[in-house]
């Protein structure tokens, strides 16, 4: 009988430990399957027991009912910057996050296309794409910084893509056209983060040239280049200068010919109105003559020898009007 209560008495001890227990689990994993999701992220639902993704991505800040064990893998959804410079002071935000701070490198080392070393400073920014957060963790993998193994394969496509558009273009030129070569480094870098092969599609925007290092002897036939280009300019002015003169002395000699040409054609037109007027006169004149002349001589027709008769007539005139101090004889 003894024995009987004693077996009745543990059951119920057992039964409420086995209770305990899984209150104590409860109070544990229940806290524990629950995610936060913060504001400037993505996540990816890891599974535990399997170590897949499963679920969608997860983009809107929150709380998130994962299970116990399970975890986010999380990314950043704003964008962020990469920098290849040799000084990163004053280029860290106060705000930047702890767990996805910006990347920082040297400054690359590249050739131009005529062969010459140079170290050029660089940055961008850029932006994980939604869709590409899967494809992108299943190659590269993703989290934390420490577990970001997307980050260093990000350097290297970005360092392959900027050395390859510093060989497409000469020394000089990063000197005289730096807004041609950083729309080149613009378009490679995109480029090179967008493969469709490999699901990976990044954002890439704002790309800067900071600062380009040649070698010191090239510096200084840069300069020198300057110096003279600037005197070619000034030479381009002053010739400018001139042809504005010359043009202008040339406006002023045909105006001045124009002018010489008004004034002969004013002139010509001047003679040739005096002229047919002189000619007219003479003409009325002659006429007039011809008329007296031709009343005259209708008055001798009647005569035997009309004109020996008007010659004599006007002797007489002549001789009777002629002045006897004078020699000749006005007819």
């Amino acid at each position: 009988m003894a024995m009987a209560l004693t077996e009745i008495k543990v059951v119920p001890t057992c039964i409420c430990g086995i209770i305990c227990w899984a209150l104590i689990f409860a109070s544990i994993a229940l806290p524990l399957s629950f995610k936060s999701l913060e504001q400037g992220k993505y996540a990816l639902e890891l599974n535990w027991g399997s170590q897949t993704i499963f679920g969608e991505v997860r983009t809107i800040p929150g709380m998130y009912y994962l299970g116990f064990g399970n975890m986010f893998v999380e990314f950043p959804s704003t964008f962020q910057t990469m920098y290849f410079v040799r000084d990163t002071r004053g280029i860290a935000s106060e705000t930047e996050d702890d767990e996805h701070p910006s990347i920082q490198r040297g400054p690359l080392r590249a050739r131009s296309s005529d062969g010459l070393e140079m170290i050029v400073s660089v940055s961008f920014q850029w932006q994980l794409m939604e869709s590409a957060l899967k494809p992108l963790y299943d190659i590269l993998g993703g989290g934390t910084i420490e577990e970001s193994l997307y980050r260093d394969e990000f350097v290297r496509f970005a360092r392959a893509a900027i050395v390859e558009s510093c060989a497409n273009f000469a020394a000089d030129r990063f000197f005289t056209n730096r807004t041609l070569i950083t729309d080149d480094m613009l378009i490679k870098v995109k480029k090179a983060f967008t493969r469709p092969d490999l699901g990976m599609e990044v954002a890439i925007q704002g790309l800067q040239l900071r600062e380009v290092d040649l070698p010191d002897a090239f510096d200084e036939e840069i300069v020198k280049t300057q110096e003279q280009m600037q005197e070619v300019e000034v030479a381009f002015a002053e010739r400018g200068e001139k042809e504005i003169t010359m043009q202008k002395d040339l406006m002023v000699a045909e105006q001045r010919v124009k002018q010489v040409i008004q004034e002969s054609l004013g002139k010509a037109e001047q003679i040739r109105l005096s002229n047919e007027a002189v000619v007219k006169q003479m003409l009325v004149y002659q006429q007039k003559q011809a008329d007296a002349n031709g009343e005259i001589l209708s008055k001798f027709l009647k005569d035997t020898d009309p004109y020996a008769r008007l010659f004599e007539l006007m002797e007489i005139r002549a001789l009777n009007s002629h002045n006897a101090t004078r020699l000749l004889v006005n007819l």
